[in-house]
């Protein structure tokens, strides 16, 4: 299963640079940078902003690859020490899980501000903001719960 959630990840990675290195070069110069509740463009800027955007998604995967590797310590789980061997495994899964969804969701950030300078679009999708909402939540939900779980058997 980690392999899965690293190559759903590695693949979001992979895919933004191709879309950078396939239509950078022919977008406007002014593109959209930020877009409203309702999905609407309603902040522009320069082109090279999506090189930020594409520096975020490289560096939150990096963070989020570099937790399971910080001493135990810092790693705060909602269980008592006794339970703490049996979370931490499902508190990693949640991790992993995060970090493909993050990389996703930014990488459909970028991809709609493609699409809207091509012309292709006109704002963002309506499901954004319902897909980051429940789709995170979801998956914290559900891990919270697994963690309480292994915790208390």
């Amino acid at each position: 299963m980690k392999a899965l959630r690293e190559g759903i990840a590695i693949v979001g990675l992979v895919f933004v640079l191709l879309v950078m290195a396939k239509y950078y070069p022919s977008l406007p110069q002014t593109i959209a940078t930020h877009f409203g509740a309702a999905g609407v463009a309603d902040g522009w800027g320069d082109k090279s902003s999506l090189w930020t955007l594409v520096g975020v998604i490289f560096f939150s995967y990096a963070l989020l690859t570099a937790v399971p590797y910080l001493p135990e310590k810092y790693i705060n789980l909602p269980v008592s020490a006794e339970q703490r061997a049996a979370a931490m495994p499902v508190a990693m899964q949640m991790l992993g899980w995060i970090k493909a969804e993050t990389v996703w969701l930014l990488v459909w950030l970028v991809w709609s501000s493609v699409s809207i300078a091509r012309g292709l679009s006109t704002g963002l999708s309506p499901l954004f903001l319902p897909a980051v909402i429940g789709v995170e939540l979801v998956t914290i939900v559900l891990t919270l719960w697994r963690t309480m779980q292994a915790g208390s058997s």
